[in-house]
């Protein structure tokens, strides 16, 4: 009996599958990709924080305490060594608490890099901070005056300028470092509730847990209405079209929304609110809360004082 299977249905994936051409995605598409990459980061942040590590364990009130000094240390600090130490003391925290170092601490260098050493770089030159220069730019014949700035003959980078660029570039690494080590080591509720420490009101903190849960039903509204929309779509529209589909898809995302506000307004009038929010943390401080926040004080008052 002859064979009818379909050619195409007889080539193995291997033989199918042999393109490696990457596909240009639109402006849109990559943006919302992005985005989805992004949420998926910060769910993913949360379910981390429930791992069984050290700093984990350590109550949300104690990193807010914590985070609040070692900034203040990190910001009175005025030496490239003590910066150096806190460097080391954020460095051997991560390693306690088992994150991946390599993921984390790109993005803090990255942003450290542009917030701390690219922005703050020109201040490297003689003509912001005076010294000797190390390196030599550009030699003029004589100095001169250019609106409220003098220019002088020579124009380098000096070493009081490489200090005070190093000493901005590793105050902003250690306060980034530290923060993001907050982040993913504590769920955001329970940080949330920790800000009632300073004085901040129940309500005010509702407000922003409330508006952190509707920013990701939103976004996945958005994105899913986007591509139901998309995969509809088999020839290319006019600008006329577009516009007025894009339109429909707005008010409806507006209409759902306040849909979705109504009714998470109305469970919580279903369950006994009346207007006031008192939010209650779950954990109690013990033994090792005590002895992390005496660490950390300790240590950053060693840094002053020596």
């Amino acid at each position: 009996m002859k064979n009818k299977i379909p050619t195409y249905l007889l080539i193995s994936d291997e033989q199918t599958f042999t393109c490696h051409k990457k596909a240009n995605l639109s402006f849109i598409d990559t943006t919302l990709l992005h985005s989805a990459k992004a949420i998926k980061t910060m769910y993913l942040q949360a379910e981390n924080a429930d791992k069984k590590s050290i700093i984990h364990k350590i109550h949300p009130y104690i990193k807010l305490i914590s985070l609040i000094f070692l900034v203040v240390v990190v910001s009175v600090l005025h030496t490239v060594t003590a910066q150096l130490w806190i460097f080391a003391f954020i460095f051997f925290v991560y390693v306690l608490s088992k994150l991946n170092l390599f993921q984390v601490y790109r993005k803090i260098f990255l942003l450290a890099f542009f917030f701390g050493f690219f922005v703050s770089f020109p201040a490297a030159l003689n003509i912001f901070t005076p010294g000797d220069i190390i390196i030599n730019l550009f030699s003029f014949d004589a100095p001169s005056k250019f609106w409220i700035y003098s220019i002088p003959a020579n124009i380098g980078f000096t070493k009081n300028g490489f200090e005070v660029v190093s000493i901005l570039f590793l105050r902003v690494l250690n306060s980034v470092s530290f923060s993001l080590l907050i982040v993913y080591t504590t769920s955001f509720p329970a940080f949330i509730k920790s800000f009632k420490l300073i004085g901040i009101p129940d309500t005010f903190l509702m407000i922003i847990s409330l508006a952190y849960k509707f920013i990701f039903i939103l976004t996945r509204t958005i994105d899913e209405v986007y591509f139901a929309l998309k995969s509809r779509l088999s020839v290319n529209l006019k600008n006329d079209n577009i516009r007025e589909l894009v339109s429909g898809r707005v008010f409806y995302i507006f209409k759902r929304s306040a849909g979705i506000y109504e009714n998470t307004y109305n469970a919580m009038v279903s369950r006994g609110y009346h207007g006031r929010i008192f939010l209650h943390s779950q954990n109690k401080i013990g033994y090792t809360d005590f002895i992390a926040v005496f660490i950390v004080l300790t240590f950053g008052i060693i840094l002053i004082l020596v």
